[in-house]
């Protein structure tokens, strides 16, 4: 695993990259105590020689610069610019794009935006695809009225117990896997600067008074390239049925379900993933 960082407009970006083969593909990490290699080291780990692989960790993520005013309407349009910065300093024509959760909501908008870059796109329990919060206005309370995430993460690092059912809550369907390497994984990552306050920049960014920010919708249409959404059928996060309605938007998509596995399928699934990425890419 090779490390670099590339300077943007927006500020500095750090990112993972392994092989030297001919096939592109790039990994977008998600929100909260995310980074590239907590999501992606065991995937780029599996994939063949036939691959470059390259995962950045997003602006306010891992090691990357941590901006401040990063949160309110100009947040998406700042990942998408900085990642399309990122390719061209790289000097990537064509790749193949896979984004988890936040991170495929920014995959799927860099491919609207730039078409002819993205090869295949591989949005994995994305964001921009869900048209509500559940309990829309509990969430907007919440969100804008509290610091209840800020709380929640300094509390996440200091018990064990929180982490563990956190995890089996929203992330990880079979509790077998919930190991205590993975509890430690996620402890380590909340515990860095800024990570509650990452998630909450998310979560401002992303919840308005009717909705939630960006929902792609009817735009998915115009995704000329195939999209293989991939869904974990327990994720309490991105809802089974909003993927499932995305997918019949897309001209040329299909759609994976990993069986009792919740928003990190990814981590559950890593082999079954590769095979299937490899399959079309």
């Amino acid at each position: 695993m090779k490390e670099q960082y590339i300077s943007t407009s927006y500020g500095t970006i750090h990112i993972y990259s392994k092989g030297s083969g001919p096939k592109t593909l790039i990994l977008l990490h998600g929100a909260g105590c995310d980074n590239a290699l907590l999501s992606w080291h065991k995937i780029m780990e599996t994939f063949s020689d036939e691959y470059t692989i390259y995962a950045p960790s997003h602006l306010g993520y891992g090691l990357s610069d941590k901006p401040e005013d990063l949160v309110g309407p100009a947040f998406y349009p700042t990942h998408i610019s900085c990642l399309k910065e990122v390719v061209d300093r790289l000097g990537l024509d064509t790749f193949a794009l896979v984004g988890l959760s936040m991170g495929g909501a920014i995959a799927i908008g860099f491919a609207l935006q730039y078409p002819k870059s993205v090869q295949y796109l591989f949005p994995v329990a994305s964001w921009g695809l869900s048209p509500r919060f559940p309990f829309q206005k509990l969430a907007n309370w919440y969100i804008y009225k509290t610091n209840g995430t800020l709380y929640q993460y300094r509390w996440l690092t200091k018990y064990n117990t929180l982490a563990k059912h956190f995890i089996g809550y929203s992330l990880i369907g079979n509790k077998k896997n919930i190991t205590p390497p993975l509890i430690d994984e996620v402890l380590q990552a909340c515990s860095r600067g800024g990570a509650g306050k990452s998630m909450q920049d998310f979560q401002r960014s992303s919840c308005i008074n009717t909705g939630t920010f960006p929902y792609y919708g009817d735009a998915l249409k115009n995704l000329k390239m195939p999209v293989i959404f991939f869904a974990g059928e327990k994720d309490p996060l991105i809802p089974l049925k909003n993927i499932k309605e995305a997918f019949r938007k897309v001209p040329h998509g299909k759609l994976y379900i990993f069986p009792k596995c919740k928003h990190w399928s990814i981590k559950e699934k890593p082999h079954a993933f590769v095979e299937i990425v490899q399959k079309y890419y």
